[in-house]
């Protein structure tokens, strides 16, 4: 038989059901997003380090000119090397529309497919790939629109084109992220290279340290040994790029994101307490009598804290029944959404045992603790003065009185009474306001972020004063080049350029990671960054560098006005840095390099010769921009110019723009989730604050008002809340929305984000606030209006 507390606890819980039912699914959306939120970060970072240690990722990677199978065994035969193992990689464009052409990458693989050194995965179609067809890696399947047994153009710079099928895909994670990249990765034997037209042997030599794999400078002592063996065996060393150990590129970009999860996991859990405050405190203040009476016959405030303390945990327990099987079936989606931009697989189901169980103890642990404050305060009060049932909140503030009465000329007695109402429980409004105006600063934020992050690819493209840019196969005279495209209709002005891959030489006399150089005139018209530090390259002739700001992440050493010195094709050479501008691209990818074209040739030779043309066009839209580039294709192949590629401007703004919606879908499903919780809040508000006033109702009922009147006073309510709600959510998003700028845009682009307030989703924002205010209302009008006069009269 239970004890009369467990009936006291249980009639308190069936009761007012609509009550109950309301700061369980409060409690519940809190622990559910907490879980889910946590649960996924904990699930990709877990899953992503896991999924790339299985590659067996490299250590190290040399570029050299054309070797053999010999020579790749015997540097797998020195002391420092685990595993050697060659590579040929062939840059290459592949047709995938009428006239559009994207950047690929061609990786041989060997006959059987099988790697020692980032290990691939066959994932549907053929495997290993058959002679004359191609893989492709899963993401960029995706990403390029792309099918299985599909027939596509595949271009070999300079040597020509043919279809090939797409026989099947593969699954490789040392590959860049697709959507960072704007690169397609095929895959196919040596033999269907060679019938492309395609160069056979190995170009990189891929290695495995002996040791310790994360000892970064034990791999370079390593690098250092094939180097020298190299160079010993003919084959001079082109590049020698020595990625984080162990660590996914991707890796460099999560902790922003995991952390943005993590701080709005704990928001939501936060705002979700505020009801459990709101609906104890309703519990005490309606039974204040009974806890008198309860005190008077001998219950101490130990068994009286805990009876209620109960009641909270039971809320939490019965929370929990609820959150944390929806909250495993989100995660898998969240994660999996996360795991797809990442090109990672999960294990089913995705669960973190460590998450769930701080799911559990906050379930339970929150209101248990929310609880006491209410508690305490309750249980001071003398016992007298319990059992007098005195429960009366105090006055509104003054300058509400005083504004009631100063609008009453104008507005029905029940607005002005719901106006009052509205500020008699003060404590409660302002959790109900926070709960609200935290889901609505969020809102308001992730929009900002959106328009920041266009504002500032706008501000990035506005300082490329061209349209497209022309790759060439290899240089060629300016003077045969030139004429060719200038005479083209759609072409209103061009300028040539050289471009080569290019390493800064540290102190220690190492190769950083290759920069994407860039020597153009000085003085150019088609290109004005915006500066971040240091200034623009003073003129022709002159040995000075500019970098892109990524450049500080890689080669942390380097400060304006240092020499640095860059191997240029195998030979050094130094250059002032005078420079760091604002580039629109990842810190993971390769830092851009600029250098004036007149000392480059100087010293690289290539004088009065061009790879790269930047064009400007008459139309500045997508589809000018495509006539243009199939004009200049057509221009170019009839005169037997070899082609790279033809990038477009509308295309560089697409390839950004998918970026973007990494970065903002993830945010704007926390932002529903954190504004779930705040339209819970303020129905539960409003269904208390009718509770508490039934006799005040009844009273309103007996002298003849109308279901309308009592209607009105409570969606009044709840309106005057919303928009209280509204201007906090605004004031919260300004910092809010400044602070995530700066970081967002510093963690994912190496540069703050131009910070545009969104003034548009305050508008949002007061449509959405006055749409849960008026749905928040429905229940409890609907309450308010089926009060008996009798009943409310003697309701105690």
């Amino acid at each position: 038989m239970l004890a009369p507390r467990w009936h006291k606890i249980i009639r308190d819980l069936l009761a007012f059901p609509t009550r109950t039912v309301l700061v369980i699914l409060s409690i519940a959306v809190g622990v559910f997003a907490f879980g889910v939120i946590l649960t996924a970060r904990a699930v990709i970072g877990r899953e992503l380090q896991r999924s790339f240690e299985a590659i067996n990722p490299v250590s190290a990677i040399i570029t050299t000119t054309t070797f053999d199978t010999d020579l790749a065994e015997a540097v797998e035969r020195l002391p420092e090397v685990a595993v050697a193992e060659g590579r040929r990689v062939v840059p290459a464009r592949i047709r995938i529309g009428p006239d559009r052409w994207e950047d690929a990458l061609i990786t041989v693989l060997p006959d059987d497919g099988i790697r020692r050194i980032g290990i691939v995965r066959p994932q549907a179609g053929e495997w290993p790939p058959r002679e004359r067809a191609m893989l492709v890696e899963r993401a960029s399947l995706v990403r390029a629109g792309l099918a299985i047994g599909e027939t596509v153009v595949v271009e070999l710079p300079g040597i020509g084109e043919r279809a090939m099928p797409v026989a099947g895909t593969i699954h490789d994670l040392s590959t860049p992220l697709a959507v960072l990249t704007a690169q397609t990765f095929i895959y196919m034997t040596e033999d269907t290279l060679r019938w492309l037209g395609g160069p056979t042997g190995y170009n990189q030599l891929h290695l495995i340290v002996n040791g310790d794999r994360r000892d970064v400078t034990k791999i370079r002592a390593m690098a250092s040994v094939v180097e020298q063996l190299l160079e010993r065996s003919g084959h001079p060393v082109i590049q020698t790029y020595v990625p984080p150990p162990m660590q996914h590129s991707a890796e460099a970009l999560l902790p922003v994101i995991t952390v943005l999860m993590f701080i709005v996991g704990v928001l939501a859990l936060v705002a979700s307490s505020f009801l459990s405050i709101n609906t104890i405190s309703a519990i005490l203040n309606q039974q204040t009598r009974q806890l008198g009476i309860m005190a008077a016959i001998g219950a101490g405030p130990k068994t009286l804290a805990t009876m209620y303390m109960t009641t909270a945990a039971l809320f939490g327990l019965l929370a929990l029944v609820l959150a944390v099987p929806a909250g495993l079936l989100a995660s898998q989606g969240l994660a999996g959404f996360l795991a797809g931009q990442l090109n990672i697989d999960l294990p089913w189901p995705v669960w973190s045992g460590e998450i769930l169980l701080l799911q559990i103890v906050a379930g339970i642990a929150v209101p248990v603790l929310t609880a006491l404050w209410p508690i305490r305060s309750a249980l001071r009060r003398p016992v007298r003065e319990l059992l007098s049932g005195e429960t009366a909140p105090p006055p509104p503030p003054v300058v509400i009185t005083l504004l009631t009465r100063i609008l009453g000329r104008f507005l029905r007695r029940p607005t002005l009474l719901a106006l009052r109402n509205a500020f008699r429980q003060r404590a409660r409004l302002l959790r109900t306001l926070l709960a609200l105006a935290l889901g609505g600063s969020v809102l308001i934020t992730v929009m900002t972020q959106r328009t920041s992050l266009f504002a500032t690819l706008e501000a990035s493209l506005a300082g490329l004063n061209y349209d497209l840019e022309v790759q060439l196969a290899h240089s060629y005279r300016i003077e045969r080049i030139a004429p060719l495209i200038a005479s083209l209709p759609a072409v209103t002005r061009i300028e040539s350029t050289l471009r080569a891959p290019a390493f800064p030489v540290r102190p220690d006399g190492t190769d950083g990671e290759e920069l994407a150089l860039r020597a153009l005139p000085a003085d150019t018209d088609f290109f004005h960054p915006r500066l971040a530090e240091g200034r623009w390259l003073a003129g022709p002739g002159v040995r000075e560098v500019v970098f892109s700001t990524n450049i500080r992440s890689k080669e942390p050493y380097l400060r304006i006005g240092d020499w640095v010195t860059l191997s240029i094709e195998g030979r050094e050479s130094q250059w002032r840095l005078v420079g760091l501008i604002e580039v629109f691209t990842p810190p993971t990818m390769p830092a851009q390099a600029y250098v004036d074209i007149s000392a480059f040739t100087d010293e690289q030779g290539g004088v009065g010769r061009t790879d790269t043309v930047r064009v400007a066009t008459i139309g500045h839209d997508p589809a000018s921009h495509a006539a243009a580039a199939a004009a200049i294709e057509q221009q170019l192949t009839a005169y037997g110019i070899d082609l790279r590629l033809i990038r477009t401007m509308s295309e560089e703004r697409r390839i950004l723009e998918e970026r973007f919606n990494l970065a903002t879908g993830a945010i704007s499903i926390m932002a529903l989730i954190i504004g779930t919780v705040g339209a819970l809040g303020l129905t539960g508000t409003l269904s208390i604050n009718v509770l508490e006033r039934t006799r005040e109702i009844g009273i309103l009922r007996a002298i003849g008002a109308s279901d309308d009147a009592i209607r009105e006073l409570v969606v009044t309510e709840g309106l005057t809340i919303a928009l209280l709600a509204w201007v906090g959510g605004v004031i919260l998003s300004i910092p809010m929305s400044y602070a995530l700028a700066y970081n967002f845009g510093m963690a994912l682009l190496n540069i703050p984000l131009i910070w545009v307030y969104s003034f548009p989703a305050i508008w949002m924002w007061l449509g959405v606030v006055i749409l849960f205010a008026l749905v928040s209302s429905v229940l409890p009008a609907r309450a308010a209006t089926r009060i008996a006069v009798r009943e409310a009269l003697a309701y105690e």
